[in-house]
């Protein structure tokens, strides 16, 4: 998975949901790339220059122009929130590393956790069975 195909998915589901309905997404990389790329200490002097030019700052040395682009950046405005803006939705952002709000996570730690109890042979041909196996005995109540 990537943003690419991630949003170009999200494009066609957004009109077939409900127009009060709230998008709850974790903070996979594909659920999060930025409308605009802000530099960092590791961008190129003259990309950083680019960035401030298309906003009309004037800058001096590189310490500086980061120091402008941290006084200038505004909030981070992510595509896919943009894109359910754009029809009437609403993103809602889980926190990081709270896996008790994603349920997923719980039913993946179900399956990794069997698999690794069960996994005796540590070779992927093996490995394949197990994980089938564990996802099979994902329940409802799970």
């Amino acid at each position: 998975m990537n943003s690419e195909v991630f949003e170009a998915c999200f494009k066609k589901i957004l009109p077939r949901l409900a127009k009060d309905c709230v998008i709850v997404l974790d903070n996979a990389s594909y659920h999060t790339r930025k409308l605009e790329k802000i530099p960092t200490s590791a961008t190129k002097k003259s990309d950083i220059q680019a960035w401030l030019d298309s906003k009309a700052i004037s800058y001096m040395v590189k310490a500086e122009l980061l120091d402008l682009v941290k006084a200038n950046r505004g909030q981070d405005k992510f595509v896919v929130d943009e894109l359910a803006k754009s029809t009437g939705r609403i993103v809602l952002r889980l926190p990081p590393y709270h896996c008790e709000l994603n349920p997923i996570e719980l039913v993946w730690a179900q399956i990794k956790g069997e698999v690794g109890r069960r996994n005796t042979t540590f070779t992927f041909s093996k490995l394949k069975p197990l994980f089938d196996e564990a996802i099979k005995n994902v329940t409802a109540e799970n």
